[in-house]
């Protein structure tokens, strides 16, 4: 319905995510000049300050080391994977994973019109057009953060690595936005994940499924 009252909306939001998120990727691997279209430049501008605070990089979109490279898919992309205690399995491609002051860092790019929030917007006049901002603000962030949950589980069983810290990356035409995620937080948020996966498979075994076959 979002989609129909607001045509080309989500494609220009996706060809301008493929676009920050290519330009992420060089920079990470060494290309400190990417190609970035003028129309993106306000949302890249803020990017390489950021950026530079990896000390080491061990994954932009695709794994940069030698044993990872067996998450890297016929398509190019690479993937970790993982399931939970009853076996059911989800698949995802972390933006990044370096270094940062000497801590294992998983950070998600994510590129906006408007910032993101951490806080709910209890003290603004409710349907007012700030408390809807930053309440639309506030609901992306809560669904990086079971994002970044479904990545960290994919570390740790697909590399076998534990990251200590998170960060969730925005690139704004205003101003680049940095959210820390402590190794404490990540680890609550691993329920709510977990939550995502069960309902998931639990609708699929509900579902009719539509098979010609049979009719």
């Amino acid at each position: 319905m979002w989609s129909k009252n607001n045509p080309g909306v989500k494609e220009a939001a996706a060809e301008r995510g493929t676009a920050i998120h290519y330009g992420m990727e060089c920079y990470l691997k060494g290309d400190k000049n990417p190609e970035i279209p003028p129309d993106y430049q306000d949302f890249w501008s803020g990017m390489p300050g950021i950026l530079d605070q990896f000390d080491e990089v061990l994954w932009a979109e695709t794994p940069l080391l030698d044993k990872h490279q067996f998450t890297l898919s016929d398509d190019g992309i690479g993937r970790v994977w993982a399931h939970d205690d009853e076996g059911r399995a989800w698949v995802g491609s972390p933006d990044i994973i370096g270094v940062v002051g000497n801590k294992l860092t998983l950070a998600d790019l994510k590129t906006s019109v408007k910032p993101y929030s951490r806080k709910w917007p209890k003290d603004l006049e409710k349907g007012s057009l700030e408390w809807r901002d930053i309440l639309g603000g506030h609901l992306k962030f809560k669904k990086t953060c079971k994002q970044l949950a479904a990545y960290d589980l994919g570390i740790e069983q697909t590399l076998g690595m534990r990251v200590q810290q998170a960060a969730i990356l925005v690139s704004t035409p205003v101003r680049t936005q940095v959210f820390k995620i402590s190794r404490k937080f990540l680890d609550s948020l691993r329920g709510d994940w977990l939550a995502v996966v069960a309902e998931y498979y639990n609708q699929i075994e509900r579902c009719n499924v539509y098979d010609p076959d049979l009719i």
